[in-house]
């Protein structure tokens, strides 16, 4: 295959990497409204008492760098991504990403060619259809990229996460001896696939458990390890084995510095002004952490937006509709006001980036 110029994607859907989340009611939430588990009732009747199989899981290690994808056509049109622009170049790039996959470009080809190859030997007899590109998921780690994680201490290099071919997502581990290591273009694999259970009838028992292996990962990262690197990790990313391909029933668990800041269930809220009050400013003050901020400061810099009082309202924005997405299904079920919820996100992350543009 002859490779061209990187340049625009042809598909028309947007092509950028899925929102993960962190709460796994919201994946047994998307599982009940797609009709694979029942739902519960709401007054405790037959449908509380039906036994709810136990989900297999599989996970791979959470790297904490910046997300790089490459989508390449039947026609070897390759595009560059981020987590939040479609089309990077050297000249409007992320974290030098572009620039160095540029002469990288036979390999990524190579790269595609061998995923498509184990997806012929794998669906024998499938068809493969020729007018949608392979993406090959990522995330681009190493020095000056991110702090305070053994990743850190790398050079920098591309680690394949995830792999879209067929216009479906495909099982990890069914590719996980694919890489280019000459090239440093490696497989998440290399620190480990893990295996758990999702239990639907008892939530809780999946999520003590879970917590306990980011725990581990958080205090020594495994991926990093393989490099010869000793130091911090950030957690797992956990997909279902029966439905490896929706990425809406992926999410995440975090350990360290970087779990999730204790959330309690508010208390039945009355129409009172003052307890809404109360309660949005507690989660907001739970959810706007420093590492959504710093995420929020990073964001103007990918998105090319100005780190100054330019910038104020877009990352106001930003750290509002990152927590609203996060965070919908607690703040439906609680029946969290939104408005009162913006404005207290508001209250913390305005002064933060004032702060933070004084600095310099």
């Amino acid at each position: 295959m002859q490779s061209t110029t990187t340049g625009s994607s042809s598909t028309s859907t947007s092509t950028l990497y899925p929102k993960i989340t962190t709460h796994i009611s919201e994946v047994l939430k998307t599982l009940r409204h797609q009709n694979r588990i029942p739902e519960r009732s709401q007054s405790g009747g037959p449908q509380d008492e039906i036994p709810l199989s136990p989900i297999p899981i599989i996970g791979t290690i959470k790297l904490h760098g910046t997300h790089a994808d490459i989508l390449i056509t039947p026609s070897n049109t390759i595009t560059l991504q981020s987590r939040n622009n479609s089309n990077l170049l050297p000249t409007a790039d992320n974290h030098e990403f572009a620039a160095t996959m540029m002469s990288k470009q036979d390999t990524m080809l190579r790269l595609r060619d061998m995923f498509v190859t184990r997806w012929k030997e794998l669906n024998p007899g499938a068809q493969l259809d020729e007018a949608l590109p392979v993406t090959i998921a990522g995330e681009w780690i190493g020095t000056k990229i991110q702090k305070h994680v053994a990743i850190s201490r790398l050079s920098k290099r591309l680690v394949i996460i995830s792999t879209k071919i067929n216009g479906q997502w495909v099982p990890d581990s069914d590719y996980a001896a694919i890489e280019a290591a000459a090239d440093d273009i490696y497989n998440i694999s290399r620190g480990g696939i893990y295996h758990s259970i999702l239990d639907p009838s008892n939530p809780q028992t999946t999520i003590t458990e879970l917590k306990k292996l980011a725990e581990k990962v958080a205090a020594r990262c495994p991926f990093a390890a393989t490099f010869g690197v000793e130091g911090e990790g950030e957690g797992l990313v956990w997909k279902l084995v029966p439905y490896m391909s929706d990425s809406s029933l992926w999410f995440k668990t975090k350990g360290g510095r970087f779990k999730p800041t204790y959330t309690p269930a508010p208390k039945k809220l009355s129409a009172n002004s003052e307890e809404k009050r109360e309660a949005a400013l507690g989660l907001a003050k739970a959810w706007v952490s420093e590492q959504r901020l710093e995420q929020g400061w990073d964001y103007l810099r990918e998105k090319g937006i100005p780190r100054d009082m330019k910038g104020i309202g877009e990352f106001l924005k930003w750290v509002q509709l990152d927590v609203l997405a996060e965070e919908k299904g607690y703040i439906g079920e609680h029946r969290i006001d939104e408005g009162i919820l913006r404005q207290a996100m508001i209250g913390i992350a305005k002064p933060w980036y004032l702060r933070k543009v004084a600095e310099g």
